[in-house]
């Protein structure tokens, strides 16, 4: 088995910025976490830099510029090696890109989720073995912000009516026309993988720092924020948040992202009685009277 040398990772909490990870599966309010945290003077979250969008700071665009390197990684050190210099070259890039914020920063997050923790994998590295990426932040003792969402029908609906619609994500506030029509067994398999998935990460990042966060929880502080945003500080999921992150306990109501669904469900979904029986006949029937 490869194992990662912690000797290396000194400069991962240096001039007083830290790193921590924010994790979940797809539809679990990740993106909705990202923009609250988002709001803190010290903090600063990146979406996905996993993924091949066009920003510089995307991991497969920094990759582009190492030349010098073989690619994919041979070797978990050569893995190591890559991790190590991106992080800090993406501390840099978060001072650039964020000036208002570059004095105040304290912790800057990557919000990953959990299918994309093995899209970094040294070649040559045992299948027995689990994510790089988390034996990786497991020896750097890099925090992880765990985002769940206790709901998992809620979840399911979500993952299912971003599909039909193709829309995942609404920054213009544009509300959603017409009404979709879900089947109830992918509905209902997206339930059970969601709270499968969840699961196997709590088994895998066993004994290392997490901090779970519960999407239901904060949306109800989101409803219980003052008039201008700003969200209870005597909240005991703030101050944690605080002190996991080592940030001041400063954060408000995002303002930039709108509902996906936003229309009571049997409203939006067509087959909504159908839906309904079908959950009321699943493992997932404590849920039902929440559709």
């Amino acid at each position: 088995m490869t194992s990662i040398d912690p000797r290396h990772g000194s400069h991962h909490q240096v001039e007083g910025t830290n790193f921590f990870l924010l994790v979940g599966s797809q539809r679990s309010g990740t993106n909705f976490f990202r923009e609250l945290l988002n709001t803190n003077d010290q903090t600063v979250v990146h979406g996905e830099v996993l993924l091949p969008y066009p920003h510089p700071a995307q991991w497969p665009n920094y990759l582009r510029t190492m030349v010098s390197r073989a690619q994919p990684p041979i070797s978990t050190a050569d893995g190591i090696a890559l991790v190590d210099d991106y992080l800090v070259f993406l501390r840099e890039d978060t001072r650039r890109g964020w000036p208002s914020k570059a004095s105040a920063l304290r912790a800057v997050g990557v919000d990953i989720k959990y299918n994309q923790l093995r899209f970094i994998a040294p070649v040559l590295r045992d299948l027995r073995e689990g994510p790089f990426l988390l034996e990786y932040v497991r020896t750097r003792g890099i925090p992880i912000v765990h985002m769940v969402r206790a709901n998992v029908m809620h979840q399911a609906l979500s993952i299912a009516i971003a599909e039909r619609r193709n829309v995942y994500h609404n920054y213009s506030g544009r509300a959603a026309n017409g009404q979709v029509e879900l089947h109830v067994d992918t509905l209902l398999s997206y339930a059970q993988w969601a709270q499968e998935e969840t699961e196997i990460f709590r088994r895998l990042t066993a004994g290392m720092s997490t901090l779970e966060v519960c999407y239901e929880d904060l949306a109800e502080e989101c409803r219980q924020a003052g008039p201008d945003g700003r969200l209870r500080i005597e909240s005991p999921l703030l101050d944690g948040l605080r002190k996991f992150l080592g940030v001041v306990n400063d954060w408000k109501r995002p303002t930039s992202l709108a509902k996906v669904v936003d229309r009571p469900y049997a409203e939006l979904v067509a087959n909504h009685k159908e839906v309904v029986e079908a959950v009321k006949n699943s493992p997932f029937a404590k849920f039902a009277a929440s559709i």
